[in-house]
């Protein structure tokens, strides 16, 4: 990876080390949600599995949302209340003449953070900044390796502040 690479490469072991790497990325995101921050969109790749859920449940810890976060596969979007609200979505079971009435746009434009899981079926809703975190199947049993791709300066930011904490692997 090149040195102007703004992208963060991680790989966790284990399904609690992606909790706790989201966690750290929810922390991050209130750090910097203070009074009038744009809402934060994070657009979650990969294949069923992969620990796009996993992630957001760490998210919302870090978001200091409270209760439990499980995929929203067949509501589409659940909305978890906290000092920041997460608005999590999961379009895997979305057919694309659905995706106008669900609403995606308005919540994309709610203050707070909104996940989405499966965000190429949504690629003409989603805003030109945010951060694309792409998952793979790691080498062990139980790894993932997470990609980071920030598309805007708020994201690069945001991407920095991460790789300053020691995230990267």
């Amino acid at each position: 990876m090149a040195e102007s690479d703004p992208s963060l490469a991680i790989c966790t072991q284990t399904e609690e080390e992606t909790r706790r790497f989201g966690e750290a990325l929810g922390a991050a995101l209130r750090r910097g949600a203070g009074v009038g921050a744009p809402p934060a969109t994070l657009a979650l790749a990969g294949p069923l599995g992969a620990g796009k859920t996993c992630l957001v449940q760490g998210l919302a810890v870090g978001l200091g949302v409270s209760g439990s976060v499980r995929s929203p596969t067949f509501t589409l979007i659940h909305e978890h209340r906290g000092p920041i609200p997460l608005f999590h979505v999961d379009l895997y079971r979305l057919e694309a003449a659905e995706l106008e009435s669900l609403g995606l746009e308005e919540v994309i434009d709610s203050p707070g953070v909104t996940a989405i899981e499966w965000p190429e079926r949504a690629a003409g809703v989603l805003p030109r900044e945010h951060l694309m975190i792409e998952f793979r199947f790691g080498p062990a049993a139980g790894a993932r390796c997470l990609r980071l791709i920030p598309r805007g300066p708020r994201y690069e930011r945001l991407v920095a502040a991460l790789r300053g904490c020691g995230s990267s692997r």
